[in-house]
């Protein structure tokens, strides 16, 4: 065998074998909060008309916080922080201690915002304290 195609196969092979045993190279489902949000980042799913939003923020593997934020009621934008229970995955049914509840899809490119913003996420409500149905798909986006 030619000395020179031995080592440069070796030299292709072991970029990625490292690859696969590296630790962190890249970043598992088992690493984010419910398969969904990485932690340190949040999906926010903003509604309109009324105007509120739901955020979901990843604190560490396995610790997720919920933020209803209200501001449709009153006179000033009233952000409420709470648990968040996730009862399955893709899509995502969550429930929150607010309690808001719904699920979101992932829809790569497959949800437009009325500032016609393309997103990757679909939320779809079923429950929000001081909203009755019927509710309406909306928007999420990671930050």
């Amino acid at each position: 065998m030619n000395v020179l195609a031995s080592f440069s196969r070796f030299f292709i092979a072991l970029p990625t074998a490292a690859m696969l045993i590296a630790p962190g190279h890249v970043q598992s489902a088992d690493l984010l909060c419910a398969g969904l949000v990485p932690p340190g980042q949040k999906i926010i799913c903003a509604g309109f008309e009324p105007n509120w939003a739901i955020e979901l923020a990843c604190e560490g593997p396995g610790d997720m916080l919920g933020n209803f934020i209200d501001a449709f009621s009153g006179g000033t934008i009233q952000q409420t922080t709470g648990t968040v229970t996730i009862l399955s995955q893709n899509p995502w049914q969550f429930e929150t201690s607010h309690p808001v509840t719904g699920s979101i899809a992932y829809t790569p490119g497959g949800c437009t915002d009325e500032g016609d913003n393309v997103h990757d996420f679909t939320f779809t409500p079923t429950g929000a304290p001081g909203l009755s149905p019927p509710f309406f798909p909306f928007c999420c986006r990671m930050e």
